[in-house]
């Protein structure tokens, strides 16, 4: 013979918490602006690569005695070329692990029901707010070599 089951307590229905989806749609804007603002460095910093102060110097490099001069702006110039590099590739992983992050939890919100919209925001921004970036990458290089034109001859 069979009971029946005993009353149960009737629990009320919460709604989800938009916690994980604001995260990821946090983590997702973070990649597009620190990506920006290192990609923007870089290009000032190429910008910088001949400063106004060694202009004189660079005119006596053209002369016999003045080659020793030359040469070691020239060093200093490529070592400044080389640390707007390193920024420049930094600026690029930091969005690429700060992207990858919201779109794994975007869609991990998504799907979960906690904060959705944000989810779908985050999974969006995360997949083409590179392309973004790789527009202002081409513009801040090469506002930053233009940056340079004066002093070189």
């Amino acid at each position: 013979m069979s009971y029946p089951a005993p009353p149960q307590p009737i629990r009320p229905v919460v709604a989800p918490r938009p916690g994980i989806g604001i995260v990821a749609f946090i983590a997702s804007a973070a990649a597009v602006v620190l990506g920006g603002v290192g990609i923007w460095v870089a290009g000032f910093m190429l910008g910088r690569l001949v400063r106004l102060t060694e202009i004189p110097e660079l005119a006596l490099g053209l002369q016999e005695e003045g080659w020793v001069l030359l040469e070691g702006q020239f060093w200093e110039v490529i070592e400044r070329a080389v640390g707007a590099f390193v920024v420049l590739v930094v600026a690029w992983i930091v969005h690429m692990a700060l992207a990858a992050w919201g779109l794994v939890q975007g869609i991990v919100a998504t799907a979960m029901g906690r904060g959705r919209a944000w989810g779908i925001a985050a999974i969006v921004l995360a997949l083409f707010g590179w392309l973004a970036l790789a527009w202002f990458t081409q513009d801040a290089l090469l506002a930053g070599l233009v940056g340079n034109v004066p002093f070189m001859g």
